[in-house]
């Protein structure tokens, strides 16, 4: 394989971490740009009464920017649309987030109000129902067997319980679980082996052995292995730990800014007088966040390059080689001679 000169490697390395920084910059404004799109749409969707398809738009805003004024909503919307569970884990969450006053009371009170009005599904699997390589499955995706034998709040609907492991049946039974105050329960039965058939063994292949000659390493691959592009792997792996560094700064920083807006403004909903300065800082506070992100990105792309020329640029070694000797006579075989 064609190496590189350790110039060239640790010139095309700096162009890759520049590369990544400018995509990482455009990649974050868009992202924050999809979510509020999402949730503006949410919002219209939510007005017009289109309530399934307005609680998809704040989902998928919340998967982009996870936010606790997001959350809300979407447990709202969930709540509207008979979705009990998913709106009570929609305010757990939020409740993890947020800061604002009124938003915390909002969530906290629809949390108390939905928690007894929860449905449960228990699905048991007894120990005479386990098997090796056992899946248990709901509506189509695998159940955690931690979940297993456990009530577990859910939203009201048909639900389609399955069961499969290698080398027996498959089984499955659809249950009705009702959208409010419901203990539904449902046992995983033992499975039934399936018939082995019996095979013959495939006849046995002997391999071919090639005599192969292994090329003999350059004078600066012989006797070490630090070569120029382990040095190199070395200088962006610096260059990655001083991008952890500097994201690790930044998030500090945009944490500091956002926590002196709040104590200018500690209720958005209430006019405050240092309104302009608290609104600068959060703007501040979010471009250091953004930038944080970014120097993250470019440390993984630092660190998956280092470990790319460190793997590469290991020194060659000398392979064996083989010989082989036809002998005839009355003594006829092979000779087979290794030289290192």
């Amino acid at each position: 394989m064609a190496r590189l000169p350790a110039r060239a490697s640790w010139i095309a390395a700096t162009n890759l971490v520049a590369l990544l920084l400018t995509i990482g910059t455009h990649d974050a404004a868009a992202q924050d740009a999809a979510a509020e799109a999402l949730f503006t749409e949410g919002e219209r969707l939510f007005k017009e009464g289109k309530l399934a398809e307005a609680c998809d738009a704040f989902e998928a805003s919340n998967r982009l920017e996870p936010r606790a004024g997001t959350l809300v909503n979407l447990g709202t919307c969930r709540e509207q649309n008979g979705q009990l569970a998913a709106a009570w884990s929609a305010f757990k969450d939020a409740l993890t987030r947020v800061k604002d006053p009124k938003k915390k009371k909002v969530a906290s009170d629809r949390l108390k109000a939905i928690e007894p009005r929860l449905s449960y599904l228990t699905i048991s699997v007894p120990d005479e129902s386990r098997i090796d390589g056992l899946e248990v499955l709901r509506n189509g995706a695998v159940v955690d067997p931690a979940l297993w034998n456990r009530a577990v709040p859910i939203d009201g609907g048909r639900y389609v319980i399955a069961g499969r492991a290698p080398g027996h049946e498959e089984w499955s039974t659809t249950v009705e679980v009702p959208r409010e105050l419901g203990k539904t329960s449902v046992e995983v039965p033992r499975f039934k082996e399936l018939a082995r058939l019996v095979e013959p063994p495939p006849p046995p292949v002997t391999p071919a052995v090639t005599p192969e000659v292994a090329p003999r390493p350059g004078p600066e691959e012989r006797g070490s292995s630090f070569t120029g592009r382990r040095k190199v792997a070395l200088g962006v792996a610096g260059l990655g730990l001083v991008a952890v560094a500097g994201g690790v700064v930044l998030g500090m920083q945009a944490k500091g800014l956002e926590d002196d807006a709040f104590l200018l403004c500690p209720d958005p909903g209430t006019p405050c007088a240092d309104a302009a300065r608290a609104n600068d800082l959060i703007d501040r506070g979010r471009s250091r966040a953004l930038l944080a992100n970014v120097s993250y990105g470019v440390a993984a792309g630092a660190a998956i390059g280092a470990a790319v020329l460190w793997l590469t640029g290991a020194p060659a070694r000398p392979a064996s080689r083989i010989s082989i000797t036809p002998r005839l006579g009355r003594r006829a075989g092979v000779d087979l001679q290794v030289r290192f």
